[in-house]
């Protein structure tokens, strides 16, 4: 939150919405889309100030962080002209006895305090708009708070005052071309800003749920755009049927954010915060927000599951038995050319060995059922021999006669062929990482759209 210091009625109290307190019929419990695997994704926050992401949403950043997820943060401004609370701190508010410029030190301030946050929070990386990677031909290198007044009904109005480079008082397009850069650049496969109405309506929030919706114009059907596009939610309303998404977040990273932002908030307890207005406003775990673009229902295609170890190895064994018994019934069979007889059964079992063995990987997509396959083979084979030493099924004797060769090539060279599966499966693996990777995944969502 950044405010002004600004006549406001003696009657009208600051509005807040209450975080949480409402949860929409049918909501879901996740920002991601579905299947979508949080260890792999990309959200990237969009917000005004310092201290908006976490008074608005860093339950949720935390609660994403910790399962794995990229976190990355986009702070429109310094919040240059925010009210400080410390009373060591006044001389860095404008306006107040001490403060010899417009804002600068504070925003320097209150960088520092966001670093302290966005720790608390998990956030992979922070960045402002005008800097990279949101930057673009046209947009400042660096845009100032633009402040607020409190109007009548507690509701927040455009600061009169705003000096000449402060979010609302520049070009929409610019900042978005720097959004859209920033995008392109980190590709995320969510994004997170505020509702049309910015939350409780202060100028910088609705300016900033503009620049994405101008972002997202600009991007169209591109394959960087977001999977989804979520607003945070204001006021409850009944009647707006936009599916909601309602996160149980982490409270605990979420309020040592907040003391992170001592000149913008002060923590009374455990479960309560105010800002500089003294108003008292619940430390919320729960955030809830409302989709803005993108379908929530569509189903990203998800990695396939991987078979748990009794099933890799039942699976492994039964299949390698078979093939086992399959390969020693026409090991011995050859096909003579002239007077050169060829082994095209000792092949065909070799081929048996080998197809089993890749199938069993792929299919429970562990390389280790192939080396399952191969020892059952061998043992199989093993048993086929010298089960009945008296009529064997494989004749395992290399210097007896044709089909003893045979026998022994086929009882050795069966594991051999299983393992050349495997090594096949490795590399069809690398591929197979490239088709599921979170990259390849948004680019196939983007393009059922």
């Amino acid at each position: 939150m950044s405010e002004t210091e600004n006549t406001q009625p003696d009657s009208a109290t600051p509005s807040y919405p209450t975080q949480g307190e409402r949860i929409a019929p049918g909501s879901r419990r996740d920002l991601l889309p579905n299947n979508y695997d949080a260890k792999k994704a990309r959200i990237l926050f969009v917000h005004a100030h310092p201290d908006d992401e976490t008074s608005s949403t860093g339950a949720t950043m935390a609660y994403y962080a910790q399962k794995g997820a990229e976190v990355y943060l986009l702070t429109a401004t310094r919040g240059e002209l925010g009210e400080v609370i410390p009373e060591e701190l006044h001389h860095l508010e404008v306006g107040k006895p001490g403060c010899r410029d417009n804002g600068e030190a504070l925003g320097e301030y209150r960088t520092g305090e966001l670093a302290g946050a966005i720790k608390a929070l998990g956030v992979k990386k922070q960045f402002f708009l005008g800097q990279e990677p949101a930057v673009a031909e046209g947009a400042l290198p660096l845009y100032r708070d633009s402040g607020m007044a409190w109007g009548p009904e507690g509701k927040p109005v455009a600061n009169p005052v705003a000096a000449e480079d402060s979010l609302t008082a520049q070009p929409l397009e610019p900042q978005a071309q720097a959004l859209v850069a920033a995008i392109r650049a980190l590709t995320p496969d969510v994004l997170v800003t505020y509702d049309s109405d910015g939350g409780y309506g202060h100028p910088d929030h609705v300016r900033v749920y503009e620049i994405v919706h101008r972002a997202l114009q600009i991007l169209e059907d591109d394959e960087d755009r977001p999977i989804l596009t979520w607003g945070i939610e204001g006021e409850f309303d009944a009647a707006d049927q936009r599916l909601q998404a309602a996160i149980y977040g982490d409270g605990t990273a979420k309020r040592k954010a907040m003391e992170a932002h001592r000149t913008q908030i002060t923590v009374v307890d455990e479960k309560t915060f105010e800002y500089s207005n003294k108003v008292p406003q619940k430390i919320s775990a729960v955030e809830t927000f409302r989709v803005l673009d993108g379908d929530p229902t569509a189903t990203v295609h998800p990695k396939p599951q991987e078979a748990g170890l009794v099933a890799g190895v039942l699976t492994g064994s039964i299949l390698g038995i078979f093939a086992g018994i399959a390969g020693s019934i026409y090991h011995a069979w050859v096909v003579y050319a002239g007077d050169t007889a060829l082994p095209l059964g000792l092949l065909v079992a070799y081929l048996t060995v080998f197809f089993t063995a890749l199938w069993c990987a792929l299919s429970l997509r562990r390389g280790y059922a192939a080396a399952v396959v191969a020892v059952a083979v061998f043992v199989t084979v093993y048993v086929l021999g010298y089960g009945r030493p008296d009529s064997p099924f494989v004749l395992v004797n290399p210097g007896h006669s044709a089909i003893g060769l045979y026998g022994a090539l086929w009882w050795f060279g069966a594991p051999v062929a299983a393992m050349l599966g495997m090594l096949v499966y490795t590399r069809a693996r690398v591929k197979d990482a490239q088709y599921f990777s979170p990259r390849a995944a948004h680019q196939r969502a983007r393009a059922k759209k």
